[in-house]
């Protein structure tokens, strides 16, 4: 399926241009902070979706809540892919069907946590991003979820640092 995230890259970077001014840095400069922001959002999310707590009966937080911490990561993601000059049409395979258990979810964060540390070219952040977006859609996200709370939550990312968060 093309996905075509120009929309979402042009809002990505107005926000970006924002906090480097107001922050004094560059994608060069934060270039590591972007990462681990994104390992942290990882982290998040699989604390909401909880796949690996084999320990836990607890069931996962709200699809709502799921799908506001996968989109924190599509910030960073999109960061990094701005930093490396990444186009913004990407052609992604389409999963229909949803993850049939955690050990399937798990195996994925693995992968993302492994790989993310490795982003340091555009084809590698660009390749990222394409496996993220589709977890995403095995989750149970269409591209217009994904679309939605993106620009939702950029817009409280932009009144954050308004209110200098």
């Amino acid at each position: 399926m093309k996905v075509d995230l120009t929309k979402i890259f042009n809002q990505q970077r107005e926000l970006d241009k924002e906090i480097h001014t107001k922050h004094n840095v560059s994608y060069r400069t934060i270039n590591r902070e972007l990462k681990l922001a994104l390992l942290v959002e990882l982290g998040e999310l699989a604390n909401e979706i909880r796949s690996f707590k084999f320990w836990s009966l607890k069931k996962p937080s709200s699809k709502e809540t799921i799908l506001e911490e996968y989109v924190d990561g599509i910030h960073f993601i999109t960061s990094i892919c701005i930093r490396y000059i990444v186009s913004p049409k990407f052609e992604v395979k389409r999963y229909l069907n949803k993850y049939q258990n955690p050990k399937e979810i798990t195996k994925a964060f693995v992968w993302l946590f492994r790989k993310t540390c490795n982003i340091n070219t555009a084809w590698k952040a660009r390749y990222w991003y394409m496996n993220y977006l589709k977890f995403g859609f095995r989750l149970g996200f269409s591209m217009e979820d994904i679309i939605k709370a993106y620009e939702k939550k950029n817009k409280v990312n932009h009144d954050r640092q308004k209110n200098n968060y």
